[in-house]
């Protein structure tokens, strides 16, 4: 199978198990690296590389946000919501 496809895969199946209900908690640098490093090894997997720059690459070439940066726009989303929300109510 091509690696387009297998990416859109993860992407679609992979990604949102393992950012589930993470825009509502805090997550100490461990768990980020941790969770990076799941993200990653995707990628060392299908494309045969370890070098985090090569993959770094990568995701700006397929068009996807670094995980952390991924995170943080779940939470903003998230906490937007919240927001109007309290302002509705």
């Amino acid at each position: 199978m091509c690696e387009t496809v297998m990416m859109h895969l993860f992407s679609s199946y992979c990604k949102p198990i393992l950012l589930y209900a993470l825009d509502s908690v805090h997550l100490s640098n461990s768990n980020l690296k941790s969770l990076t490093h799941s993200w990653h090894a995707i990628f060392w997997k299908l494309f045969g590389t370890n070098d985090v720059d090569c993959i770094n690459g990568i995701h700006r070439f397929m068009g996807y946000l670094p995980f952390v940066t991924e995170i943080d726009a779940r939470r903003v989303g998230f906490f937007y919501t919240g927001l109007c929300l309290v302002i509705i109510l």
